[in-house]
């Protein structure tokens, strides 16, 4: 990142548990989440109304928003945000439909009513500008309702937003694996990633350490480490929270995991 003193601020709570435990196993930070945990007053507000955007009632799919996301991010020349939402949207729709999209969109397996609407989105990216009536037009005869149209509009104007704000603050490109794990994430969790303890419901809680931990207990097992080397270089973690019910199945990662819950009284 460009950015080096946003970068290097100390991460806090669950947020630094999360970010110890990718470094530990090898996993790469998405820089952005450097830019989310910055200002958080106005970033918060930013992601809750991303997670509506993109997971909210809709009559296009997460995965269609996620590849809209990646489409348009690949017109508009951001390789971070079109190579992390694609690696979402294959988990979702299909790694042959995703690349194919993204490499040639006439030739690609989607339905003609699905490519008149990303045309309309290849539009956006070049210059909203030239979008005329005659397009929404086009929309509507290939059976696009205005909900439709205005929220993949509305997906393509969040990405703007994020492809200049990556762009702009030098978010580095990860690994296919990395981006394969981010995209693991955004499915399991969406975008509202809130480490702090008042915003998490137990069944999130699971969400966000299966998560982050699970895809590095993958990647560790395929290193060339002994495993008492590798329980020897991870420190034990104590988490608490507000009177946690467990379920044996739960207590049980959180033991493989070494992580201590305990309650406290608020």
């Amino acid at each position: 990142m460009f950015l080096k003193d946003i970068e290097t601020r100390p991460a806090k709570g669950m947020t630094k548990i999360a970010f110890q435990r990718l470094r530990d196993t090898g996993e790469a930070i998405p820089e952005i989440l450097h830019l989310f945990r910055f200002k958080r007053r106005s970033t918060d507000h930013m992601v809750r109304f991303t997670e509506e955007v993109m997971r909210g009632p809709s009559p296009l799919s997460p995965g269609i928003r996620e590849l809209i996301g990646a489409f348009f991010s690949k017109h508009n020349q951001c390789s971070f945000c079109s190579d992390a939402h694609a690696a979402a949207a294959a988990q979702l729709l299909g790694p042959e439909l995703v690349e194919g999209v993204l490499i040639d969109l006439e030739s690609s397996r989607l339905d003609l009513a699905h490519k008149e609407l990303f045309r309309y989105v290849a539009k956006l990216a070049e210059n909203p500008a030239m979008v005329t009536g005659s397009d929404i037009q086009k929309l509507k005869k290939a059976g696009w309702s205005e909900e439709a149209i205005y929220d993949a509009l509305t997906v393509a104007s969040v990405f703007r937003f994020y492809n200049t704000w990556n762009n702009g603050s030098g978010v580095r490109n990860m690994t296919p694996a990395d981006y394969e794990h981010s995209g693991q994430v955004l499915n399991t969790m969406g975008y509202c990633m809130d480490f702090k303890w008042r915003g998490l419901t137990f069944k999130k809680l699971g969400a966000i350490i299966k998560a982050f931990f699970s895809q590095g207990r993958k990647r560790t097992s395929r290193l060339n480490h002994a495993p008492a080397q590798s329980m020897a270089s991870s420190p034990k973690i104590a988490l608490t929270c507000k009177v946690p019910v467990f379920t044996p199945v739960e207590k049980s990662f959180f033991k493989e995991e070494d992580l201590t819950i305990s309650a406290r009284d608020e």
